[in-house]
Order: C-alpha cells, then structure tokens, then sequence
C-alpha cells in the first residue's frame, strides 16, 4: 500500500488523477439528472466531460509510461491500472448516457421503483467516486477498504434489483421496452462500480 500523505506534499500525477476523479463523478451526476429531468443537453455536456477525461488520462498514461512524468507515492503499474479504470469509468458512463437519450426520444417512461432503484445505484456510483478522489488525495488505506466494501455490497445490491426488476416483466408489470433500457443502464452503473474497485484494489496492491 502507498504511503499516506499530506495535501502538500501530492506531485502531478495524484493531482491529475484527482481531477479525473471529479470529472467522471461530475459526469455521472449530469447523467442522473439527465436520466430524471429528461434534459438531452446536460446528457451532451456529460458526454463532452467523458471525452476530455479520456484523451487527458490517455495522455498521463503514455507520460508516466515513457518516464516524463512520474509519482513520488504511486508505483507505475499503479498510475497505468488507475487510468486505465478511468478509461472504462467514463466510456461506461457514455454508454448509459445514450440509453438515456434513448428513453428521451422514445418517450419510455419507468415505473417509480425503477427510478428508486436506480438512484439508489447513482448514490452509491457518486459516493464511491467522491471517496475515490479523497483516496487520490491521501492514499488512506481506510478509504480503500471502505470502497471495497461499498461495492461490493451494491453490487449485490443491482444484481437483487435486475432479478426482481426481471421477474415483473415476466409477470406483466413492466413493459420490455421500458425494462431493456432500465437494465442497460442498471448493468452500466454495475460496471462502474467494478471499475471502481479495480482501482481501490491497485492502491491496496500498489506499493
């Protein structure tokens, strides 16, 4: 595990992946409000967010990799596995973004327990992220075991609502079109917090 350390002392990288980590959260902020109040230009400016995170940390990647830059805390395998997650982060979060869209134009509506249930999923994805920047600033192991569990439980969490969310279109309850974009976008909030995970487990590797 990398050292703990003081706000003072944290060198480009840290700040870098600092950054990122409040982008992609942003970004999935934007995409749950454009997910509740229908809004196809927040989704645009969600999406515009992503594409920056991605070319800036593909960048910060290949930097690291050639020995421009580099961390006094963070091991390079750390710094590349981090990025890489962010990568995934943001192309997951692009992914449902378009699933929104489409429930937008195509006028699907969710029942009010899908909407529960899915900012249930957005709070935990927000919560997760936030402590994942916090984890970037500090390198606190404490963090790491408490994103560890966190995702760990709500993903236990979505695979219980995408089996009863199931179960109610077998039985009637829910119409397929409106069940099929509800459980993209339900299975792109599981990949986040995977991916999430992945980075928490290379600080906790990393040394």
């Amino acid at each position: 595990m990398a050292k703990v350390i003081q706000s003072h002392e944290l060198d480009f990288v840290c700040t870098s992946l600092d950054r990122f980590s409040h982008e992609t959260a942003r970004m999935s902020e934007m995409a749950f409000e454009g997910l509740l109040m229908h809004k196809r230009r927040t989704l645009e400016e969600a999406r515009k967010i992503g594409v920056l995170v991605v070319l800036e940390s593909k960048q910060l990647m290949q930097d690291v990799l050639i020995g421009k830059e580099s961390s006094d805390v963070l091991s390079t395998a750390t710094v590349v596995e981090v990025t890489s997650e962010i990568q995934k982060i943001a192309y997951s979060t692009d992914k449902m973004i378009n699933n929104i869209r489409k429930k937008i134009e195509e006028g699907v509506l969710f029942s009010d327990k899908a909407v529960s249930e899915l900012k249930d999923i957005f709070g935990a994805v927000l919560n997760c992220l936030k402590t994942s920047h916090d984890l970037f600033l500090t390198q606190n192991p404490v963090l790491v075991e408490h994103i560890l569990r966190q995702t760990e439980k709500y993903d236990e969490i979505s695979r219980k609502y995408a089996e009863e969310h199931q179960d109610r279109l077998i039985r009637g309850v829910c119409l397929p079109k409106s069940s099929l974009i509800y459980l993209l976008v339900l299975e792109s909030l599981k990949d986040i917090l995977w991916y999430i995970r992945c980075i928490a487990k290379a600080f906790k590797d990393g040394k």
